[in-house]
């Protein structure tokens, strides 16, 4: 297939109609959703959502059917939420300055106006009850004091104090033209929140919080409600403790006299055994309901009549919507085995509205009814919105099968993408994509997917696309997620060879023609193979951790490695040195590309750095390329084009002696 030909690039991936969000209105005819484009300008690369209004029916008469268009422009609009009423909608835009504020839009007609003008970012907002207040999240404007300091460059920051804590804040709603209402805080400096929801009664906000925005303190989560009812008259709010959570920012949802939680199963650790909790809003024991099958549940709402918290989880490669009896009983999966599930969103008649995708599907929007039949939680459900373009080519997508082999004790498993074009008969040159984490999972989402290492955009260009879920992935239960502790490199290293050895021996995957790359975890263990054999004629390491001594003092989250090595590195240093792919770098052969964004707090620039050095200084071919402005997850246009067309330029020069190992 020549260039010209060519169907997945890096251009049409970044154009990919990413559905950002959703939610449904409260009579479960109309489905709001927000949904991503990119703008490329001579002065611009960004990505930007805009809001789109479907009806659920298929069948508005005034649209054709067809989803309305709500917002335009090159600002940003996220988060959509429905009035109580259903007259209203909200959302979060930074077309002021760049900050996002909240602002709110008629839906008889007429323009959205601002109902905040801050200068700091809102982070999330929630109607109460009635709809005459909205309760949001967001950092205090800065001082005056602060101001003068840092236009003086007399800012200096105290490491581990001074930090920027979210606050829970509250303001009444008002019609457009009738000027901004005040924003009144409802918590203070000594804790970040996190989620928020409102109480039936409307005079109680239920939210999380820990101590700092620091990543590693979330063992330190707790549940608060505040109540606000007397505010008015006395001027004060009471805020009180309900108990502990400990899971990193856990959603919450509240029916009655109950709030669900998602929290930390003892002992803690970043491995996240988690099971959903009830809290009583008058205090007292929480309790907890069913352990789901993967221990990572996300509480998404309750049912209308409370017998039910339903809660989402990966299940292997999929997804699965489970219903959790409150009066105790194992979980009941509701909504199972339809590929990879996200944004589910419920209303108070039982009627929710979700995100689905498939491997050789763009994500659409899907409507349905939670409910019984028999006596046991069921659903129905179908598709409302497909935000896929004219100019999509769907027939293009290529060939996914989930593939499984033996790895010693454990079956493990893997998704397997066949080239596009079977112009080159098997065996096939073989990339293998290594996951984050390392408690990710690959999912049986699109594979034209917006992603660093697009799998559609490798198997158009022949190769054979290997992404394995070793041990330590999430999706197949805590203790397969636990089976690397103290062995990062090890089992999970050989679960992904074993994978590697069973497409050799099928005669699909040449062992002449193997790469293998990943990001953050997934660079960590591509930087591990290199340094175990040179079977992989060429890897790209991302974002990668190579160093689990210098990673551990550096980076956001110091506790992480310390919970996975089950000791601080002064006090094993070895377990540390024996897992690091930096201290079994010498001899290594293997050409190797390196990436890593600049502001990358999570996986700090040094790691990609010492990597480097170590291979340049033994006259390996090893290229690195840094990103400005970029953080763990690169999130601007054409820098992740670049990212994509140099991992393009690289394996198709090292496995097929394409080009120069430049992208054209």
């Amino acid at each position: 297939m020549g260039d010209e030909e060519l169907v997945w690039t890096p251009e049409r991936l970044v154009r990919y109609p990413l559905i950002t969000g959703l939610d449904l209105s409260p009579d479960g005819c109309w489905v709001v959703y927000a949904l991503r484009e990119s703008i490329l300008t001579d002065e611009e690369s960004k990505f930007v959502s805009h809001l789109y209004l479907a009806p659920v029916d298929g069948s508005s008469a005034e649209h054709d059917g067809q989803p309305l268009r709500l917002t335009y422009g090159t600002a940003s609009n996220t988060m959509p939420r429905w009035s109580p009423d259903g007259h209203y909608l909200a959302f979060l835009s930074d077309r002021q300055d760049g900050k996002r504020n909240l602002y709110v839009l008629r839906l008889a007609g007429g323009e959205a106006w601002p109902l905040t003008q801050t200068s700091k970012d809102i982070q999330t907002f929630a109607w109460s009850p009635d709809g005459t207040q909205i309760a949001l999240t967001m950092a205090p404007p800065e001082s005056e004091s602060k101001k003068k300091a840092r236009k003086a460059k007399d800012d200096v920051l105290r490491w581990g104090v001074d930090y920027e804590r979210v606050w829970l804040w509250v303001l009444p709603f008002v019609e457009g033209g009738k000027g901004l209402p005040e924003v009144e805080p409802l918590t203070g400096d000594d804790r970040h929140v996190g989620r928020i929801a409102w109480v039936p009664e409307g005079d109680k906000v239920v939210f999380t919080y820990q101590p700092t925005p620091v990543a590693d303190d979330w063992p330190q989560t707790l549940l608060a409600v505040a109540s606000i009812a007397q505010r008015l008259e006395t001027g004060g709010v009471t805020l009180r403790d309900l108990g502990p959570v400990a899971a990193p920012d856990p959603q919450v949802e509240v029916w009655g006299k109950w709030v669900a939680c998602t929290s930390g199963v003892q002992p803690l650790d970043w491995t996240m055994v988690q099971q959903v909790r009830l809290y009583p809003l008058g205090g007292g024991e929480s309790r907890p309901l069913a352990m789901t099958a993967d221990a990572r549940p996300t509480v998404v709402g309750w049912a209308k009549d409370g017998r039910y918290v339903y809660a989402l989880e990966a299940s292997r490669t999929a997804s699965t919507l489970w219903a959790l009896p409150v009066e105790g009983g194992a979980p009941r999966a509701v909504l199972e085995d339809m590929g990879y599930i996200s944004d589910v969103r419920l209303n108070s008649s039982g009627r929710v509205a979700f995100v689905r995708q498939r491997v050789d599907r763009v994500n659409h929007v899907c409507v349905g009814m939670l409910g019984e039949v028999d006596g046991q939680p069921a659903s129905t459900w179908r598709e409302v919105a497909d935000p896929v373009p004219t100019d999509w080519p769907a027939e293009a997508m290529p060939q996914t099968e989930i593939v499984h082999w033996r790895s010693g004790e454990y079956e493990v498993e893997g998704l397997l993408t066949y080239p596009l074009d079977d112009e080159e008969r098997a065996p096939y040159p073989m990339l293998v994509i290594a996951h984050g984490g390392p408690m990710s999972v690959f999912s049986q989402t699109c594979v034209a997917g917006p992603a660093l290492y697009p799998t559609a955009t490798f198997a158009e260009r022949g190769f054979l696309v290997l992404r394995p879920n070793p041990r330590g992935s999430t999706g197949y239960g805590p203790d397969f997620r636990r089976a690397n502790l103290r062995d990062w490199g090890g089992g999970d290293w050989r679960d992904i060879l074993a994978g590697v050895d069973m497409l050799v021996a099928q005669g699909l995957a040449d062992p002449e023609r193997l790469g293998i790359m990943g990001w953050s975890y997934g660079g960590y263990m591509t930087s591990w193979a290199i340094t175990q054999t040179d079977r992989f004629r060429a890897a790209s390491v991302g974002a990668g951790v190579t160093n689990l001594v210098s990673m551990t003092g550096t980076c956001d989250i110091p506790s992480f490695l310390p919970d996975y090595m089950g000791a601080e590195f002064w006090d094993d240093l070895k377990v540390y040195q024996l897992h690091s792919p930096i201290f079994q770098v010498k001899g290594v052969r293997t050409p190797t590309l390196i990436q890593h964004g600049r502001e990358d707090e999570r996986v700090p620039l040094s790691q990609g750095k010492e990597l480097y050095n170590a291979l340049k200084r033994q006259g390996v071919p090893v290229q690195m390329y840094i990103y400005p402005r970029q953080k763990h997850g690169p999130d601007e246009p054409r820098l992740i084009m670049d990212i994509v067309r140099r991992n393009l330029a690289w394996f198709e020069y090292w496995l097929m002696g394409k080009g120069d190992g430049l992208p054209s």
